[in-house]
């Protein structure tokens, strides 16, 4: 039994019992997600917290701000690198108004440093996932997933405005190929191991204003493709079932086994690159 802390806050004052609910259900997978993984559960806890669709669009902004305050603390960028970067994220601050219904949940880092998930319980109505149990116990454990990557990065920094600065070579999709891959490959696991057969929140039943704003133009361009999570999940699932997660574990504290375009296709040829601990050219 983990000794880890959960603590699911609900800023909006007004879904205790779905906190709870989402705190029974991390005691309840926690212990499977670690087996399942080989990786720590956090020292520091784990924290969920739910937020009104107002509060979460704008800590979603806030956190790429954070983002780009510590490329700036910690890279020697130019002043036009900094300008750049900054009318970027003024361009793009509509995002948020047009994703949240569609996004369940969100893991970074918050203003105190900690990881944490933060979730619009609207959004998990507009979902379909507070109306089957396996959904949101799906949605749980693929966010816990992200807080153990977090913990197994030991500081490495993956979500970065300047990439190359930060020797990040691999091409931009790659890392969320690889997060949200490795995240979605471990829930299957999870919701098969608990319900004899993997929950797939994509075939929930949607709200109405989910569905209208999945239908907006260019909208699949704004975050990680369903593609994307279905290759990244094919390329653990790939590499765990030919080495075990012992291999993948490695890519955690080295940038340079992230996978190259080619290899996302082609996994074999990317399980091979980590066996042989070889570095991008």
């Amino acid at each position: 039994m983990t000794q880890t802390r959960f603590t699911v806050l609900d800023d909006t004052r007004g879904h205790p019992d779905l906190a709870g609910q989402i705190s029974a259900i991390l005691h309840r997978v926690a212990p499977t997600v670690k087996e399942i993984t080989d990786l720590p559960l956090p020292s520091e806890g784990v924290r969920f917290r739910l937020l009104r669709p107002k509060a979460w669009r704008e800590e979603y902004r806030q956190n790429l701000h954070r983002v780009l305050a510590r490329d700036i603390a910690d890279l020697d960028l130019s002043p036009k690198q900094i300008d750049a970067a900054r009318t970027g994220l003024k361009i793009t601050g509509f995002v948020p108004a047009l994703v949240w219904p569609m996004v369940l949940a969100s893991t970074q880092k918050a203003a105190d440093g900690q990881c944490e998930t933060v979730i619009a319980p609207r959004a998990l109505h507009h979902g379909g996932a507070l109306a089957d149990e396996r959904v949101l116990l799906q949605v749980v454990a693929h966010e816990l997933v992200h807080h153990l990557q977090d913990e197994a990065r030991s500081g490495t920094v993956w979500k970065t405005f300047f990439p190359q600065q930060r020797e990040i070579l691999a091409p931009p999709r790659s890392v969320s190929t690889v997060l949200e891959g490795h995240a979605t490959w471990a829930d299957r696991q999870v919701t098969t191991r608990l319900f004899g057969t993997s929950a797939d929140h994509r075939q929930a039943r949607k709200s109405w204003r989910y569905r209208l704003h999945s239908s907006l133009p260019g909208i699949g361009r704004l975050g990680p493709s369903r593609e994307g999570y279905e290759q990244g999940a094919q390329l653990i699932g790939h590499a765990t079932a030919a080495h075990g997660v012992g291999l993948v574990n490695r890519i955690w504290k080295d940038l340079s086994l992230l996978p190259t375009t080619d290899e996302i296709a082609d996994p074999q040829a990317w399980t091979l690159r980590i066996k042989q601990g070889s570095l991008h050219a």
